[in-house]
């Protein structure tokens, strides 16, 4: 999953302008002020004909043109707020006539800019008329919005009016130029978090090798070791596609099977880690309580393992769509791809290549060129859970922290076990020829995978 795929799903913006030589601002970031109830900060997306951008600390009141004119495309005359020495911005809806038309008419009307609300939240960058020269004739600022936040403003500054709860009171906002940091503090996190599980996983994956006893008491039976052959590398890439389309078309039905398959696997795996510790470090909950049909003996430490892995699982189905999910998802996450690494193996370099070089095209295909097929990103569409309003909990979620616009940063599943089986076999080559830490593969194929991510990120957020 890429980072910055949900920004670019919301705006769908193009930095290029026919006919111009100088970039225009792509994404607006409205600072509301007052009325308290409205406090904080919003997107938007700049017209490829705005005027020039106001500074920071200039601060305007919104007003609305009369109802027999919302679109704003007949001619209307803003007024200022009553003892305000703000200027006004006109909020307008779209429809009926160009962008360019509506700018003009809200310029002529005597505001500082335009705020054009649009039909739903899929917000783009609003492109100019035939006319070269009468795009040259808009003088003030230009910004889409959403529909939610349009109907917001509305409300609130309707003359008057106190509905949708607010109190009558002036719209106060800035506008600024959103821009984003090549590696925010967050994404940093998610990179040192995702290399972590990777030496976690591949430390697991060799723990047969080591000769001390905690060791000994995580390491998988050979019956749970599933090693990986060229068969089995290829079938990854067809299975996988296979998975993808069906979820492509059946998304609204399939995301509750796969949060339930998360919900189900994730508590399983936090449970057998849970109970190989406590068998570990205390022998007497090894001793069975029962027999459960289909899933055998039951020990003593599983139960007690289970119970934290079940609150943690509810936590995580409770919050998941709140800006509290996040600690509980990654959680469950660093307990299926551990698990993964523990359980999968490769055994040997050609098989290694194989996989990762098919899942690399395997990646290409199905986020970039699949819309050429599908008319959407069949990788992107599933990733994000399409329309049901859920996303596939398949992936790691860290806040944004120092980003006003405040999207989760995100990293699929698949960008961790992948890598993390190569490194547990390297890994393993390093202990069977007897190489110290800074003196076999492994150390440096962890920094090649932490470098590797700091570039991927950085080049997503410079192409956009």
């Amino acid at each position: 999953m890429r980072t910055s795929a949900a920004l670019g799903l919301l705006f769908c913006c193009s930095w290029a302008v026919e006919g111009s030589t100088s970039q225009v601002p792509e994404i607006a970031l409205l600072a509301v002020k007052e009325p308290e109830a409205l406090e904080g900060q919003f997107p938007g997306a700049f017209a490829s004909f705005t005027g020039p951008v106001p500074t920071e600390d200039e601060e305007f009141d919104v007003q609305v043109p009369s109802a027999d004119n919302e679109l704003g495309c007949g001619s209307y005359r803003i007024p200022k707020t009553p003892g305000s020495p703000r200027k006004s911005v006109a909020l307008v809806q779209r429809g009926n006539c160009t962008f360019v038309q509506k700018a003009l008419k809200a310029q002529e009307a005597g505001a500082a800019g335009v705020l054009i609300a649009f039909n739903d939240e899929s917000v783009f960058v609003m492109g100019g008329s035939n006319d070269t020269q009468e795009d040259d004739k808009v003088r003030i600022f230009s910004i889409a919005v959403g529909k939610s936040l349009g109907d917001k403003f509305r409300h609130q500054a309707a003359s008057g009016s106190a509905a949708g709860g607010f109190a009558a009171a002036p719209v106060v906002f800035s506008v600024s130029v959103y821009e984003q940091s090549l590696l925010n503090i967050s994404e940093l996190f998610l990179i040192m978090l995702a290399t972590s599980l990777v030496a976690a996983g591949a430390f697991f994956s060799t723990s047969d090798m080591k000769q001390t006893a905690f060791s000994t008491a995580i390491a998988p039976p050979a019956e749970e070791v599933l090693e990986v052959d060229s068969l089995m590398a290829g079938s990854f890439c067809v299975m996988g596609s296979g998975m993808l389309v069906f979820l492509f078309f059946f998304m609204n039905y399939m995301i509750y099977v796969i949060m339930f398959a998360f919900c189900v696997g994730g508590a399983s795996c936090i449970t057998q880690f849970g109970s190989l510790v406590l068998q570990h470090f205390a022998p007497r909950f090894k001793q069975r309580v029962a027999d459960v049909p289909l899933f055998g003996p039951v020990s003593q430490a599983e139960l007690l393992a289970g119970g934290p892995a079940v609150i943690l699982v509810t936590c995580w189905l409770i919050f998941r769509n709140t800006e509290y999910g996040w600690p509980f998802q990654d959680i469950i996450g660093a307990g299926f791809l551990c698990w993964m690494q523990r359980t999968l193996r490769l055994p040997n370099i050609r098989i290694a290549s194989l996989l990762l070089t098919a899942m690399f095209f395997f990646d290409i295909f199905w986020v970039f060129i699949s819309p050429l097929i599908f008319t959407k990103s069949v990788m992107v569409t599933v990733a994000t859970g399409g329309d049901t309003g859920e996303s596939v909990p398949m992936l790691l979620r860290i806040p944004a922290i120092g980003d006003p616009l405040g999207h989760d940063r995100l990293l699929g599943f698949g960008d961790i076990a992948l890598p993390g089986l190569l490194v547990s076999y390297l890994r393993r080559h390093d202990l069977q020829s007897h190489r110290r830490f800074f003196e076999g593969y492994f150390f440096p194929s962890l920094v090649g995978y932490f470098c590797g991510l700091c570039v991927t990120i950085a080049a997503l957020v410079i192409m956009r």
